[in-house]
């Protein structure tokens, strides 16, 4: 339940506090006071989409807070999720706060901790219920009532079933399709794959081959040079008269000799033959090295024209010679993928058959659900119809079903709502469902958009909207919100019917909180909370405050909305007398709050 709503700086507001109760709460005032104002701030705390033009005019930031209590039935599921989330909560209450900058940017706290918006969306179904204006139209949505009758039905877990299966089947119709496509070009592609293969196997490249190559032609390049160098170190390291080893030889018998005279060289002695073990061992290799180099044009020439193969291989494909390689296994794979078409279609058909079978089950399941609760959301309407001044209605829940075998469904597509065909199979089911109404006896029910009255659909929208709060069992609408909120749901309506109206609002009031923004005197009587909301002009600024009334000021704020800016003496009467036979008459709050202004 809303237990209060503050306010600072949204729109036309500079600072406002609201303190709503249980039952039926009302908003009053005259046109442009600010009363949807106050929804629509409710509506940003609850996840809607901030925008800096919302700051009031030369601030920098605007403000809206709300407590809300929790529902017992919702509140574990709430906790749990929020306590995921690093947020505890005291005393089973929630303090939502949402800042905007104005730089359009906004932050979210609950009980001080900040979260983000797509938290606040996660909560908001389970705590209040907007129904905004024009939403009657949205009743003419074919989509809409299908939500409405599903849940009345309790379908969401066929519905989210439903929607699985159809994604399933559109992805393996899809892939099929494309398969399909590859058919066509597949003789094209595959001789162009084949000629690229082939070039790539013609030189067979190895990983690190070129870099091999190009070492080894340096060599070649090089022999008679490489022959002279090699032979030069072994003479003068052991051949020629005087090298380095006979030298060091030389030094070793010296040594040899100190060592007999004076045992500290002999350590000395050890190092230098160590020495000269491991440059006897490079002499030797040296003596070798000119034995394996030798200068080969025909080789060298081999080794070149290898080379540029491969350069002319890396040079068109754009990479190093490992990437070619990877590229040759690529277009091996895409070869044989396209030589094994024709397995692959008829994999993918049966992929899709299978599909099709599951969205047609499930489908078909959902279809009886909603057959099964059509008659019992008729009833349930027609009856609470009456209490709306609408005794005499016949409401009618019509139910197309698409037909197996049909073009559209053997393609995979999906219709339009249209109805133009009756294969609309949607990821919301193989059905159209179409609510019919007639609002007089003697006519046969008709489309809503065809013959509902803004009236009209304001009350069977309020009628809808009650029968499938009051649904129970997993799905229902009840299981959604604690608090429900209608602005200027009166629209088009006046007189009698704005009465039945509000004695409906205030039978939904009993299980709910409701919060309405109303026009109608006949609706504001039956208020267990009437606050009224004003605009007035202060220091060249606009201003708007809320205020609950008492007794005596709710007699003023009726006489007003029955006659208008005149307040005379039988518009007062006509006021009391609907105060003293309301409903709500010596029940309703009679404690003052205090008035907040900016």
């Amino acid at each position: 339940m809303l237990k209060s709503l503050n306010i600072s700086d949204f729109a036309v507001i500079r600072r406002l506090r609201i303190d709503f109760g249980r039952g039926l709460n009302l908003l009053t005032g005259e046109t442009g006071s600010g009363k949807s104002i106050i929804v629509d701030a409710l509506g940003l705390l609850l996840g809607n989409r901030a925008s800096a033009e919302l700051i009031r005019t030369g601030e920098e930031v605007a403000l809206v807070e709300g407590v809300f209590e929790l529902p017992e039935e919702k509140e574990k599921v709430i906790l749990e999720n929020l306590a995921e989330l690093g947020v505890t909560v005291e005393d089973e209450e929630l303090l939502i706060r949402r800042e905007i900058n104005s730089r359009g940017r906004s932050r979210v706290f609950i009980n001080d901790q900040q979260v983000t918006t797509a938290t606040l969306r996660a909560l908001q179904p389970a705590l209040v219920e907007i129904h905004g204006q024009g939403e009657q139209r949205a009743l003419l949505s074919p989509q809409s009532q299908m939500d409405l009758l599903d849940a009345f039905a309790g379908c969401q877990e066929l519905r989210r079933r439903v929607s699985e299966a159809f994604a399933e089947r559109q992805e393996a119709a899809k892939a099929l399709e494309q398969l399909r496509g590859e058919l066509i070009n597949r003789e094209r592609d595959t001789e162009l794959l084949r000629f690229q293969l082939t070039e790539i196997e013609s030189v067979g490249p190895r990983p690190g081959e070129d870099l091999e190559l190009q070492g080894e032609r340096k060599l070649l390049a090089h022999a008679e040079r490489v022959s002279q160098l090699g032979s030069g170190a072994y003479a003068e390291l052991y051949e020629d008269d005087g090298s380095v080893l006979s030298r060091l030889a030389a030094v070793r018998r010296q040594l040899e000799e100190l060592s007999k005279i004076d045992a500290r060289a002999v350590s000395t002695l050890e190092v230098l033959e160590t020495g000269m073990l491991s440059l006897t061992e490079v002499a030797e290799a040296l003596r070798r090295y000119g034995d394996r180099v030798e200068a080969n044009p025909l080789r060298l020439a081999e080794v070149e024209h290898r080379l540029a193969a491969l350069e002319r291989l890396k040079s068109k494909y754009k990479c190093d010679l490992r990437g070619v390689i990877e590229i040759q296994d690529e277009l091996s794979g895409r070869l044989s993928g396209l030589t094994n078409l024709s397995a692959r279609e008829q994999h993918l058909r049966d992929s899709l058959e299978r599909a099709d079978a599951l969205y047609t089950a499930a489908a078909r399941l959902l279809t009886e659900r909603r057959k099964e609760a059509a008659p019992g959301l008729e009833r349930r309407v027609m009856a609470d119809l009456r209490h709306v001044a609408l005794e005499q209605a016949r409401f009618v829940v019509l139910i197309e079903t698409a037909q197996p075998g049909s073009e559209r469904e053997a393609a995979g597509t999906q219709a339009p709502e249209s109805g133009e065909s009756t294969a609309f199979y949607t990821p919301r089911g193989a059905d159209r469902v179409e609510f019919l109404l007639s609002a007089n006896p003697g006519e046969s029910p008709r489309s809503l958009a065809r013959i509902a009255s803004g009236g009209e659909l304001s009350r069977l929208m309020l009628t809808l909207r009650t029968v499938c709060m009051d649904t129970e069992g997993a799905g229902g609408l009840s299981q959604s919100s604690e608090t429900v909120v209608f602005d200027e749901i009166d629209v088009g309506i006046g007189g009698r019917v704005a009465e039945a109206v509000g004695r409906r609002l205030k039978m939904l009031s009993k299980a709910r909180q409701v919060l309405c923004v109303t026009h109608q005197p006949q609706i504001a009587r039956f208020a267990d909370h009437h606050f009224v909301v004003e605009k007035a002009v202060r220091g060249g600024r606009t201003i708007t405050t809320a205020k609950e009334l008492e007794a005596g000021e709710r007699v003023g704020e009726l006489a007003r909305m029955i006659g208008g800016a005149e307040e005379v003496e039988t518009t007062r009467e006509a006021a009391r007398w609907l105060l003293d036979n309301s409903d709500t008459a010596g029940t309703r709050s009679r404690r003052k709050r205090g008035q907040t202004k900016s």
